[in-house]
């Protein structure tokens, strides 16, 4: 599986979207940064390095990356027959879905990351940290780093699940796209809000993000975040498993 996962790797950074995932991530940085930039007045989570780290992960426009990244990586498995010629090669079908899972999460939970931490950096330089920096500070960034991380990939093997089920670029877009809209317009929809629903709906790894990222995480919460990103992922990848497993590829 070690070659398959090589493969894609090089299939992945042909693409031309990929150039413009990266320029995306810094122009949605910039966005952020242009406040500091123009001395407006700023919001709290501008005013230190800290406030920003602690409360940049929760952008949700970030999230439409890894969803044109499934688009043009994943759903042109089918129209290009890549699929098709993997399976000939003699890779079984599971090794395929985790290869591809590999290589789709890694680069997707980076590109997630570049967006808040080109934006701390340059806030921090600006701005501060916020206090002396210290070796407590540095464990919590990486705490912080490793949740969120573990998070993200967990968020994006619904994308891996939707490219399985549509089999093509257009759909794969759309389809992922109209589902992480509709996700986080439920976000406010069961903002403050006490219900059966929107106890479930706690547990979605998008809503983790601000948890984690906290200075402060409880034991309580740091399970619960776990909980979050293993069982979504392990539901979505396996379902992709058993979808593909079953899929007649002409």
């Amino acid at each position: 599986m070690i070659n398959l996962v090589k493969v894609e790797y090089r299939r992945l950074f042909r693409l031309w979207t990929v150039p413009l995932l990266f320029l995306l991530a810094a122009y949605l940085s910039y966005t952020m940064i242009d406040k500091v930039l123009a001395n407006d007045a700023l919001p709290t989570y501008l005013l230190s390095g800290q406030a920003t780290f602690a409360n940049s992960f929760s952008a949700n426009s970030v999230i439409f990356g890894p969803v044109i990244l499934a688009g043009f990586f994943l759903g042109s498995d089918y129209t290009q027959r890549t699929l098709h010629q993997q399976i000939a090669n003699g890779h079984s079908r599971k090794s395929i879905v985790f290869a591809k899972t590999i290589v789709y999460s890694s680069f997707s939970a980076f590109l997630l990351l570049l967006t808040p931490i080109l934006t701390t950096v340059v806030v921090t330089k600006l701005r501060g940290w916020g206090e002396a920096f210290a070796l407590a500070d540095f464990l919590y960034i990486l705490r912080a780093l490793v949740l969120v991380t573990l998070l993200n990939i967990s968020v994006v093997s619904l994308f891996i699940l939707v490219s399985f089920i549509c089999k093509d670029i257009p759909k794969t877009l759309i389809v992922s796209g109209l589902l992480i809209v509709i996700l986080i317009e439920l976000s406010g929809l069961f903002a403050d809000k006490s219900s059966y629903f929107a106890d479930i709906y706690e547990y979605f790894p998008l809503q983790q993000m601000d948890v984690v990222a906290q200075i402060h995480l409880s034991a309580a919460q740091l399970y619960k975040a776990l909980f979050s990103a293993f069982i979504f992922w392990g539901v979505s990848i396996g379902t992709t498993l058993f979808i593909f497993e079953r899929q007649d590829l002409r």
